[in-house]
């Protein structure tokens, strides 16, 4: 390539200086011999000049090519026009999490750290999270972190053409070793563990989860191991289930679960072996259903609501007597339960509910069937064996958030009563039947980041007993929780 070009810029030069020499010479006259013979030496005096100088850029042609490679050829550009002529920005950093993927799945650990320090001025069931007042006991000043949970969540995989999710999570509100020092040793609780199938209108939970009947739960720094009103007119339960999810429109959902018939009654002294309860006992599972309505725009607040109906069926099974005589009875419950945005700034939510033989769910202020029932002829009681215990209530609580320090802060209170029927509760033997108990509370939570909290709660437990009368405790609770 560099010998063409030296060659054509050589004819060049030369036709140029032949040009210039014609040029140059007189219109009309003719040059001599002489004349002729000098210009042709002069000449080739030139074109010598010029071949040494040719040689010379040749030689550094060829040296500069050899020291650097030659460019790569030039592809073209096969995008579209306008993609082509656009310039293409970064793609913005993914932000930053705990997962971890495991194969076609992901795995992200979350969990909540609960500090809570507290004081009661009277007898309760018990000292960090209070439901009612007891007629023994004393106040108390503490503090306590065994309402932490952890847990892990697994998405991203797939069975056919449902999503495939689970959930595990624990805290440590399940007991305390027997040592001196135990209270500081919260034995870990399973709380959830379960995995679900998600189509686009149906989905299917198996293993433990929250129970669908009166699924609502008050907002509470303080109460967090067991929900807040919890026997005071929150019924509550996590069991295991089959549970199925079926979105009929876009604003309403049936639910709809066989869940395993845990009544509340498992024998305490069974630490490893399973015993059966009175639920177990019957054969039956818990059967529930609950149908809700809900919205995104309620009332106008551009904030979600929901207002669901819900029921649940069961049996308890118990052998009383020397003979074990079996006792067949029902348990069974309606609520409705409501969350909703009055206002942007003001929410309520709550329960009602009825039923009978329902203190596996801590309604009936824990109690659940009388096995000494008697009822009254004249001033004589008569034996009547086993009678389910009767019971209705309910919560409220009212959240508002002011428009003040960036919507950090928030305001609640809550009302709770569980009242059990007095009719249920005569028996041949003389026994302390929880009649009523009403629970008032305030709580306020001031939000300082997404993950860091800070609250105070005030509780009143006011707490009828059958032979103790009215029993009065209050609670109150500093509280801060970490979430990540």
């Amino acid at each position: 390539m560099h010998i063409k070009f030296s060659k054509f810029v050589l004819i060049a030069a030369v036709l140029t200086m032949l040009g210039l020499t014609v040029g140059a010479q007189t219109p009309g006259g003719t040059p001599s011999a002489d004349d002729m013979s000098a210009r042709v030496k002069q000449l080739e005096s030139e074109v010598e000049t010029m071949r040494r100088e040719m040689a010379e850029l040749k030689a550094m042609l060829g040296k500069n090519a050899s020291a650097k490679p030659a460019d790569p050829p030039v592809k073209p550009d096969t995008r579209p026009a306008d993609v082509a002529k656009t310039d293409v920005k970064p793609a913005p950093q993914p932000k930053k999490d705990l997962g971890v993927d495991v194969g076609s799945a992901r795995i992200t650990p979350y969990g909540t750290i609960y500090f809570n320090a507290f004081g009661n001025s009277g007898g309760t069931n018990n000292a960090d999270v209070p439901l009612f007042a007891t007629p023994t006991g004393s106040g108390n000043v503490s503090a306590s972190v065994r309402q932490t949970r952890l847990g892990a969540r697994i998405e991203g995989a797939k069975v056919g053409n449902a999503r495939l999710s689970a959930i595990l999570e624990a805290d440590f509100f399940g007991g305390f070793p027997s040592v001196g020092i135990g209270e500081n040793f919260g034995v870990v609780r399973l709380r959830l563990a379960n995995a679900r199938l998600d189509w686009e209108k149906t989905s299917v939970t198996i293993g433990q989860d929250w129970m669908v009947f009166a699924p609502v739960n008050p907002t509470s720094l303080a109460a967090a191991a067991i929900p807040k009103m919890a026997g005071a007119g929150n019924n509550w339960a996590r069991l295991p289930q089959i549970k199925i999810e079926r979105k009929i429109t876009p604003n309403i959902t049936w639910q709809g679960a066989v869940l395993a018939p845990q009544t509340g009654d498992f024998a305490t002294n069974a630490a490893f072996f399973i015993q059966p309860t009175t639920g177990a006992a019957s054969r039956v599972p818990f059967l529930q259903s609950r149908i809700a309505f809900s919205g995104n725009n309620w009332l106008g607040s551009k904030k979600s609501g929901a207002i669901g109906l819900s029921g649940h069926y069961g049996r308890s099974r118990v052998f009383t007597g020397a003979a074990n005589f079996r006792n067949d009875i029902d348990t069974y419950g309606f609520a409705v339960d409501w969350n909703l945005p009055l206002t942007n700034r003001v929410g309520l939510s709550g329960e009602a509910f009825f039923g009978k033989n329902l203190g596996g769910f801590q309604a009936g202020v824990f109690q659940s069937y009388n096995n000494d029932f008697a009822y009254r002829v004249g001033s004589s009681l008569v034996r009547s064996g086993v009678r389910s215990i009767g019971t209705r209530g309910g919560w409220m609580q009212v959240g508002f958030t002011p428009p003040a320090l960036h919507d950090r802060l928030t305001l609640y209170g809550s009302l709770g009563i569980d009242d059990p029927d007095n009719r249920d509760l005569l028996s041949i033997s003389s026994r302390d039947w929880r009649t009523r108990n009403l629970v008032i509370a305030t709580n306020v939570a001031y939000r300082f980041t997404p993950q860091f909290t800070l609250g105070a709660e005030f509780r009143r437990l006011r707490t009828n007993y059958f032979l103790s009368g009215l029993q009065i405790s209050n609670h109150v609770n500093l509280g801060a929780s970490y979430s990540f």
